[in-house]
């Protein structure tokens, strides 16, 4: 992989995913317990749009994991052990099936053998999105995510009155607004003007985001083409690595 020329501190990296996990364990057991037939709809909306916000923090949380630079290079196996609770409470994924699916997108990008992109003559979003799901979604997947949704419900508090909603709220929302934040600002945008056709080689753009909006709309995964020239760049570093880029 390419060097790292912003002179990462992966224990930054840790505590921002300690942050991350903390937040979301958080939010899950407040979310248990709240009444959510006596909250009004913004308040409701808002926590959904945090929790979905928290929810896509560890999916990316597992993909620095992926590419081993989320704990130090002294600790290799702490990055997999990390990246595969994240992922494993982000929707009962496996680690290693994910981390395949993504050193291919790396080694191919926008070509017929890259998961994450759609070269099929309807490449509109919501076809190329079922494609992205695709390469996720499987019947022993969706059997562990109903085992995720079916503890939730078991642990939930004997006083909410109404389960399958706080379920629907706390989790299966948050994880619908996920993969749509993952997939639109990490893959259709950057990915969608494949360049490889005429050129001979894909090279993903970067969405010119303010860095706030940036880490808003998904953890500056839309800084895309600087992920893609420094994959060893972690997340919290892409808007300093773009800067310093620019410059050069």
């Amino acid at each position: 992989m390419a060097s790292d020329p912003s002179g990462t501190n992966h224990w930054r990296g840790l505590q921002l995913a300690g942050l991350i996990g903390c937040a979301w364990l958080f939010t899950l057991a407040v979310g248990l317990r709240l009444p959510f037939q006596q909250i009004h709809p913004l308040a409701l909306m808002a926590f959904v749009i945090l929790r979905g916000f928290l929810h896509t923090g560890l999916f990316i949380v597992a993909h620095d994991a992926m590419h081993g630079t989320l704990a130090p290079a002294s600790r290799p196996n702490l990055n997999q052990r990390i990246g595969q609770g994240c992922l494993w409470a982000y929707a009962g994924l496996n680690f290693q099936a994910c981390l395949n699916h993504h050193i291919q997108h790396h080694h191919s990008p926008g070509s017929a053998t890259d998961p994450d992109y759609c070269t099929a003559a309807d490449s509109s979003p919501l076809a190329w999105y079922a494609r992205f799901l695709s390469h996720y979604l499987n019947p022993m997947q969706l059997f562990k995510m109903a085992g995720c949704m079916g503890l939730m419900l078991a642990v939930m508090p004997a006083n909410q009155q109404q389960p399958l909603l706080a379920l629907v709220l706390i989790y299966v929302l948050p994880l619908i607004i996920s993969s749509w934040q993952l997939f639109v600002v990490g893959t259709f945008l950057p990915h969608r003007n494949n360049r490889q056709a005429t050129e001979g080689f894909h090279q993903p753009i970067s969405l010119n985001f303010h860095p706030v909006l940036s880490f808003a709309a998904c953890y500056h995964f839309g800084y895309h083409r600087e992920h893609h020239s420094y994959p060893a760049v972690p997340w919290h570093q892409l808007p300093r690595l773009r800067t310093a880029v620019a410059q050069s």
